[in-house]
């Protein structure tokens, strides 16, 4: 088996630990290959050049924004074959990992997908990531697992600031950032810029685009997140999983404990300012960026973006590390 490694030396949790992947000793009947890309724009030729090697398998050492890249490189790098995915939590938040399983971090992680690769052991779980394309060309599609927009929007500036420059890294910096963004809902009122939203339009599946003032979008095609935390509901088996909540979201406090869990109460259900289902296809219509992944996109000079569901990829995990 002709395995690659692609590792993100700028995520935040190799930035902090150092390489030291140099400690594995690789397995029989396991060829690993290494190529380093010194920032995101070099991932779409590290890709290209391990397409021409033939490789089977590809091993992602970086966060959801260095597996994002990957992705969005493969169905063009590999056009009749797709490698398995392999995933390693070198990065901030590993959203990913959590869903479809990852050996952990460093040369004891490797080790470990390299030794059940080679005994021929482990499980592989499918997932068709979000493939978000912008219908005036103003830039290629992007495949990722995770986007959000309005209230989110707002939450991942604030964790680019404070939430960092405190230390916070990892799953606590999920955590902190939503407990901020809550408390800046919560605090200001109605009558605060969290809760008055923003103006975005939504269509589900070939249904007219609605405009209204929301105060929060989601979507993701994972299975699950971390710590229990699902906030969507009533989508059956459909790949892309959509929260969609107006502003300002009525008894909004209440709300919570149901919405986290994806666990809706009776008049959560009953009231039309909260939406939440499956989906093959999502257009959006913007006027301020949506976040996939971690980094913030802007939705282009008419405003849409159309989300799909993208190829199906298969990711390798050695079991829980």
């Amino acid at each position: 088996m002709r395995v690659g490694l692609i590792r993100n030396p700028n995520s935040q949790r190799n930035r902090r630990v150092g390489d030291r992947l140099s400690e594995v000793v690789v397995p029989n009947g396991v060829d690993l290959l290494r190529l380093d890309p010194r920032s995101a724009d070099d991932i779409p030729g590290v890709v290209a050049e391990y397409a021409g090697r033939g490789l089977s398998h590809l091993i992602v050492d970086g966060g959801d924004g260095t597996l994002r890249d990957v992705m969005t490189a493969l169905p063009a790098a590999f056009p009749e074959r797709l490698p398995t995915l392999m995933l390693m939590a070198g990065g901030n938040a590993n959203l990913a990992t959590h869903d479809v399983g990852g050996a952990g971090h460093g040369p004891a992680a490797l080790q470990r997908l390299l030794d059940t690769l080679a005994a021929g052991g482990g499980e592989v779980r499918r997932r068709q990531p979000i493939e978000a394309r912008w219908p005036d060309g103003s830039r290629p599609p992007v495949l990722g697992f995770f986007i959000g927009a309005a209230a989110f929007y707002r939450g991942w500036r604030l964790a680019l600031g404070a939430v960092h420059d405190k230390g916070f890294l990892h799953g606590p910096a999920l955590f902190v950032t939503m407990a901020s963004a809550l408390w800046q809902t919560l605090a200001g009122g109605r009558g605060n810029e969290w809760q008055a939203g923003v103006s975005m339009g939504i269509g589900v599946d070939g249904s007219a685009v609605e405009d209204r003032q929301r105060f929060l979008f989601l979507t993701t095609s994972l299975h699950c997140l971390f710590g229990g935390l699902w906030p969507f509901y009533d989508h059956g088996d459909a790949p892309l999983r959509w929260l969609d909540i107006d502003a300002p979201p009525p008894r909004f406090t209440r709300s919570l404990p149901g919405l986290l869990r994806g666990q809706p109460s009776r008049w959560m259900r009953e009231s039309p300012a909260y939406r939440s289902g499956g989906a093959q296809q999502l257009v959006l219509r913007l006027e301020a960026p949506l976040v996939i992944d971690g980094e913030a996109y802007t939705p282009g000079a008419y405003g849409e973006v159309e989300l799909h569901a993208g190829p199906a990829l298969d990711f390798f995990s050695s079991g829980p590390p």
